[in-house]
């Protein structure tokens, strides 16, 4: 389409609207064609001719001309804002209802793709609502309720949109032009690239989050700059948790010359914070301070545990590592000095020590760990797990077992938003830490001894306990459990996931192999067979969550597990699974599942179902999901607890609300617990850490 094509279909849009006696025109000088289509900006004519400002519309308003299409769209005043359709006097207005995440994304400059549009809402010509609304047949799911990983930056995005249809391949490139990219390098030249066929293939990444581990340097350049080092190669962008898409110098050449590049130019080399000079000299400026000899090393390892698992330190947590370590290195020596009044500003916080002795410790962040870097279970995801367990937990207790009308009385119309009271430590989170104390005792066998050892802490006498944890009294707090989960019912779902630890250690195990494991764990005395068939599906649901590289969504993983299981048991699984979790059509509008809608919450497979069906679709959201699984007529501590478990191990603790996480009581015995089961993946210790080991985890008797 031609500009003077554009110009004349607004100049029939103004005098159709606004009347052709209106003093209004095109403000030719202002006109330039954009990846949507033609901007064509208007204002009065009394302020285009004589240049009076106090006859200037402001802000000033434009038209978009669809090229080629040639419809019009009201520009948006805003940067990176949505074009809406164009509306016309005595017509009615069909508004279009826009993906929430395409609309968030500020990448308006790109036009409203048709699959990112929901549907349409009826306006009659005078602006009332009719209420009336149309579905899209051609919309596609976001990446967000795909479960896609959260995007940290708006090249994170693109890429996401590009993979799920949102934008072609122009497009992208396009939306690419106006971003940056990050080069890693190693002794100042490219780290990875490669040659075939005499064609090169140079890698680049998004964001430093997910650089490999071992980058310590990058070069970042905006991709016109990128240019002038590599004039023809084949460049693979890779996103969050790796998602690649590839793009050819040629392409950006030739989107360059359509639509120049306007943003500034980015030409920058650096350095990860955590290797960084500064960081040096503030580690030996540190050793000085504290009377250290030789200061600590530089926390590389740190920041590579981190990234490994789809974290990334900041500058401040970097410094505070190395002030941490510095701290516990000076405290062993002799005459350690008084630790610090503020443990946390110097990068320390509580823990337990080998022999279960309360210590000051340095802060990981829930990042990175010494332990579980090789096992097929993360330390980052296992901790959430355990974190956002306790979390469910004590969200949910206030409102266990009420309505959802009697949760709206007590809290509001929005129900509840937040902690009632500090995260209290609950009865269903104190069985799953002695039910994990039995993977670490001896695995299934040791099992049927963690409800006994549990008992003695909640006051009844058991002679001959030994251990640390029954004989921690921050354990011994009375959480009056009801009886009748010692017995059966939803409670059997607690021992799916330290089941599922039994099969951490080193070396591929076959997918399933927790189930019998699972199964000896959740047993309760008068447990059926169907509802320890849903303890095994949550297991292997688990299994999928925890994995080292990323956490899928659970829809995707639920395939997985369901996609050769047979039996009566199974298609009760099936059938549960189809009402509980996210159905994603290839086209049109996805269905999100209600759980209060999902059984009676309250027999074990409506309380599994509606702990997933808080989650699904909402993977990325994890307070959302948490109140989502807590606000129902049911079990909604225990469907608190295991939603919380399937968010933490998505996202880890620095992706669960840092305002609950900080009010969890217990917390530093959690992380110790969960440390110890990945150390345990990685072999019992010998010698006297291996007698310190039996201490606080004595082996089952024969």
């Amino acid at each position: 389409m031609e500009a003077a094509e554009a110009v004349a279909k607004v100049e029939e849009w103004l005098r159709e609207v606004h009347g052709p006696s209106a003093d209004l025109r095109v403000d030719q000088a202002n006109l330039v064609r954009r990846p949507e289509g033609w901007y064509v900006p208007y204002n009065s004519a009394a302020f285009l001719d004589g240049g009076d400002p106090g006859e200037r519309i402001v802000p000033p308003p434009a038209l978009i001309v669809r090229d080629p299409e040639g419809d019009l769209r009201h520009a948006s005043p805003i940067f990176g804002g949505l074009s809406i359709p164009a509306q016309y006097p005595g017509r009615d207005h069909w508004a279009e209802m826009v993906d929430p995440e395409y609309a968030g994304s500020g990448l308006g400059r790109l036009g409203v793709p048709l699959a990112a549009i929901m549907g349409w809402r009826r306006y009659l010509p005078d602006g009332t609502e009719t209420g009336e609304t149309r579905a899209n047949p051609e919309y596609r799911t976001g990446p967000s309720r795909r479960g896609y990983p959260m995007p940290w930056t708006t090249l994170d995005s693109l890429v996401e949109f590009r993979h799920v249809g949102w934008l072609d391949q122009r497009k992208f490139v396009l939306g690419l032009l106006e971003e940056s990219v990050l080069v890693p390098l190693a002794d100042g030249r490219v780290r990875h690239q490669s040659t075939t066929d005499g064609r090169r293939r140079v890698e680049l990444w998004t964001s430093s989050r997910f650089f490999p581990p071992g980058s310590r340097e990058w070069f970042w350049l905006d991709p016109v700059t990128l240019l002038s080092h590599v004039p023809e190669a084949d460049l693979v962008i890779h996103g969050p948790w790796q998602l690649p898409v590839e793009v050819t110098t040629e392409e950006i050449r030739a989107a360059h010359a359509e639509f120049p590049r306007y943003s500034d130019k980015i030409e920058v080399t650096g350095e990860c914070v955590e290797a960084s000079a500064d960081l040096t000299r503030w580690a030996t400026d540190t050793a000085a301070r504290i009377g250290l000899p030789e200061p600590v090393e530089p926390p590389v390892d740190a920041g590579d545990s981190a990234r490994a698992h789809g974290f990334e330190l900041t500058g401040d947590e970097c410094y505070r590592v190395v002030t941490g370590r510095s701290w516990v290195r000076r405290m062993a020596m002799a005459l350690p000095p008084r630790p610090p009044y503020d443990p946390a500003a110097f990068g320390l916080t509580p823990g337990y020590d080998d022999d279960g002795r309360p210590t000051l410790r340095v802060d990981s962040f829930g990042k990175f760990a010494d332990v579980g870097q090789d096992t097929n279970f993360s330390w980052q995801r296992l901790l959430g797990a355990y974190v956002g367990f306790a979390l469910g937990e004590a969200l949910g207790a206030p409102v266990d077992r009420l309505s959802r009308e009697e949760i709206v009385r007590a809290h509001g119309p929005d129900q509840l938003t937040d902690l009632s009271a500090p995260g209290r430590i609950g009865p269903l989170t104190q069985r799953l830490l002695f039910l994990t104390e039995a993977v670490l005792r001896g695995g299934a066998d040791a099992a049927r001894e963690a409800t006994t050892r549990w008992l003695h802490t909640q006051g009844e006498t058991v002679p001959g306990i030994d251990g640390w944890l029954p004989n921690l009294d921050e354990l011994h707090a009375v959480r009056d459990p009801d009886p009748a989960d010692l017995r059966s019912g939803p409670a059997v779902l607690l021992g799916a996931l330290p089941g599922v630890l039994t099969i951490g250690g080193r070396g591929e195990v076959p997918f399933g192999a927790s189930e019998a494991a699972v199964r000896a764990f959740a047993a309760l005395p008068e447990s059926d067979e169907g509802d320890l068939t849903f303890a095994v599906f949550l297991g292997l649901l688990f299994e999928r969550s925890l994995e080292r590289e990323f956490s899928p969504a659970l829809w995707v993983s639920a395939g997985a597990v369901l996609r050769d299981r047979e039996g009566p048991g199974w298609d009760a699984v099936r059938d549960l699974a189809a009402r509980s979790l996210i159905a994603i059509p290839e086209q049109g509008m996805y269905y999100l599942p209600d759980p209060e809608e999902v059984g009676d919450g309250r027999d074990t497979p409506s309380v599994l179902g509606r702990a997933l069906a808080a989650v699904t679709g909402f993977e990325n959201n994890p307070e959302v999901a948490l109140l989502r699984a807590v606000n129902h007529s049911g079990r909604s501590a225990l469907t608190g607890a295991i939603a919380g478990a399937l968010v933490g191990a998505r996202n880890g603790v620095p992706g669960l609300p840092p305002k609950w996480v900080d009010q969890l009581e217990l917390k530093p015995l959690i992380e110790r617990v969960v440390t110890d089961v990945t150390r345990r993946f990685e072999g019992i210790p010998e010698g006297e850490e291996g007698q310190r080991w039996l201490r606080r985890y004595p082996a089952i008797r024969p």
